[in-house]
């Protein structure tokens, strides 16, 4: 009768066997999503717009937090994870980001996913610059 894997190896082989299965596991893990979570603030590419934190990609869906501004005169930021095609809005485009926090210098911090439209963030800066070069994909 021949023996299963387990009773070839024995204890210590399915030990091992077992140990190097959960590390490559965690390995997996720790490489996360493709798309990188990274602070950017506002007045790096000021529009002077108002910009809205919005619960989906479309001015019709409901905000998540107040107004951010994009320009020099606030720290407003946001730490986005990657762009996604919504409604565009004035023709300027369909370009909208996708952000993990918010943070405005009048209303503090803001967390959980949020949408807001690239034209009046940054003028669509970094969809023509980070987003495009491989660094952060689309959603």
């Amino acid at each position: 009768m021949r023996k299963g894997l387990l009773g070839r190896l024995g204890r210590r082989g399915a030990t091992a066997a077992a140990v190097a299965a959960l590390a490559a596991g965690a390995v997996g893990l720790a490489g996360g999503s493709a798309s990188a979570d990274t602070w950017y603030g506002l007045k790096a590419h000021e529009t002077g717009h108002g910009v809205g934190v919005y619960a989906q990609p479309t001015s019709q869906s409901g905000k998540n937090f107040g107004d951010l501004w994009s320009t020099q005169l606030t720290g407003d930021a946001i730490d986005y994870q990657c762009w996604t095609r919504g409604e565009t809005i004035n023709n300027q485009g369909n370009v909208w980001y996708r952000v993990s926090q918010v943070y405005s210098a009048n209303y503090g911090y803001g967390y959980g996913t949020s949408y807001v439209y690239g034209a009046y963030t940054d003028g669509n800066s970094l969809f023509h610059t980070v987003f495009q070069d491989g660094r952060v994909g689309q959603c």
